[in-house]
């Protein structure tokens, strides 16, 4: 799996493509150790996504708590330090462009896994105990046509500052930066490749954070590549190595300067990986970039192009500006009972909303009359009011109120599912009932009885007793107030005990216990 002779790897990437089979590959920045994994989505160990597909599945929001995230930057003096190495060298004529990256102590109660789990990326990358890549960057993309192609990324900026995209589209120093790796990565391509083009020039890409959002300044380079391409694709990766992006030009003295500067290795931070489908070839450069020490300390790794127009204050900020998570932010929904434009039993809703955004985001949350936002012809009669939310109320919209009538119900077990809170995500909800077929499921977790799939339920039993279960997937602004006036009463109630009642009632916000759905036990016939 893991290679010191990196040529090793190179002829396994030419004979795995010559034959048409999928392989995962990685080359670290010094070249002295590289990753190849064939037939890589038939292993679950190390997990990974480019453009052409991967074996993780699609990023999801984070389901803990995560105010705790802190980075430990590093202290100016060092950076500067380190710098001043990097402005000699390129006043010497030793380098036009030297890549510097710092390396930045991570304080988090997330491991890499989880990490990688909810980073959105193009191209994220995750090998157990030693590093989590969530990276917005190509190196190249082969087609299978032979047509190669690299996207190389210089120059960022906050996009929350004013007039931001004139600001770097502006800078002098930027552009030359961006000029420089441009016309490296040209003649890069033009080493295995012909009628090599800039297809692209500085374009902007928006790339978003869980705290912040940052504005990419990229160039899109295009050539053709022979026929026979698939026989030395690893020779051709290799040619191009390290990636002239994140190392410098020209680039073997700009090497020997990064070391110097750096005096660490890099290890597979600024390396490369990707992934060959049995057709094409897509790669990504191994930036974004967190790494797990022996102890389990994690380190962010960072860094920005040094020229000789560099100011060492702009460049530290920039590298503390390139540290973030790109998690996505967990989103919720609120949908409350507008009977006759009045929202019913707001305080029960405003409650779990702020218990939620507690957990998740360490505050409570700002809710607006919702009797001002009611249109009027929401005022008669009976609508949902739907709230999206996140940290903040993103959208607020009413619709008229139609109840589903559940003509067929399964009890459908699932151990692992967790709703506790009201997620705009209800993937799992929705794969349990399209795999009852049937209008809605009643969900038994470790042999308890839980909820429907949007309703918590109510048994009656032969002496008209009303009982909701203990255990529970979401509590119900409806249950909990039909428990707080002492209507319905908590109670065990196993996956065998259910013939023991004679009906189930389905509640949620928009159906309370007097007009809700009520369905005899006896035709509740599919158990899965």
């Amino acid at each position: 799996m893991f290679y010191s002779d990196i040529h090793i790897v190179v002829s396994k990437m030419n004979e795995c493509a010559k034959r048409n089979i999928p392989f995962l590959f990685a080359f670290n920045f010094e070249l002295n150790e590289a990753l190849f994994i064939e037939d890589p989505s038939s292993q679950t160990e190390i997990l990974f996504q480019t453009t052409l597909g991967g074996n993780s599945k699609p990023a999801t929001a984070l389901t803990k708590k995560t105010d705790n995230i802190s980075f430990r930057s590093e202290p100016f003096d060092d950076y500067e330090r380190r710098f001043n190495i990097v402005k000699q060298a390129l006043q010497r004529g030793d380098s036009f462009l030297v890549n510097l990256t710092s390396r930045t102590p991570v304080s988090t109660n997330l491991s890499i896994k989880e990490i990688f789990d909810s980073t959105d990326a193009p191209y994220r990358l995750y090998v157990p105990e030693r590093f989590v890549c969530f990276s917005p960057e190509r190196f190249v993309l082969i087609q299978e046509d032979g047509t190669i192609s690299t996207d190389p990324m210089k120059g960022t900026i906050d996009a929350s500052l004013p007039n931001a995209e004139e600001a770097i589209l502006s800078n002098s120093k930027e552009t030359a930066e961006h000029a420089t790796v441009v016309d490296l990565l040209r003649n890069d391509i033009s080493m295995n490749a012909s009628n090599v083009h800039v297809a692209r020039y500085r374009y902007i890409t928006l790339i978003k954070g869980q705290e912040k959002s940052i504005l990419q300044v990229s160039s899109e380079i295009k050539g053709q590549l022979s026929a026979d391409w698939r026989s030395k694709v690893g020779d051709i990766i290799l040619d191009m190595l390290p990636a002239g992006s994140i190392s410098g030009a020209p680039k073997n003295s700009t090497v020997a300067t990064i070391k110097k500067a750096e005096a660490t290795e890099r290890g597979f931070y600024t390396g490369v990986f990707g992934y060959y489908d049995g057709k094409s070839l897509d790669s990504g450069v191994l930036i974004r970039f967190i790494e797990q020490d022996a102890d389990g300390n994690l380190y962010f790794r960072s860094g920005g192009g040094i020229t000789a127009k560099s100011d060492v204050k702009s460049e530290y900020e920039e590298v503390k500006q390139k540290i973030y998570l790109p998690t996505m932010e967990p989103k919720f929904s609120e949908v409350i009972c507008v009977r006759d434009g009045e929202p019913q039993h707001v305080g029960y809703h405003i409650q779990r909303m702020n218990r939620t955004t507690n957990h998740f985001f360490g505050s409570d949350i700002e809710v607006p009359d919702l009797s001002q936002k009611i249109p009027d012809d929401a005022k008669k009669g009976k609508y949902k009011c739907r709230i999206v939310y996140g940290k903040e109320i993103e959208s607020i919209e009413f619709t008229p109120y139609e109840a589903k009538m559940r003509k067929s119900v399964a009890i459908i077990e699932d151990n692992n599912i967790d709703y506790t809170y009201k997620s705009t995500n209800r993937d799992d909800l929705k794969r349990l009932v399209a795999k009852a077929g049937t209008d809605d499921v009643i969900i038994i977790r470790n042999g308890m009885v839980t909820d429907a799939s949007y309703c918590n339920v109510v048994f009656e039993d032969a002496d008209g007793g009303l009982f909701t279960p203990e255990e529970t997937l979401l509590n119900g602004t409806c249950r909990q107030r039909l428990l707080d006036n002492g209507i319905i009463k908590m109670r065990e109630i196993r996956r065998e005990d259910i013939h023991l009642y004679s009906h189930i009632y389905f509640i949620n916000a928009m159906m309370d216990i007097n007009e809700c759905q009520k369905m005899d036990v006896k035709d509740i016939q599919m158990v899965f």
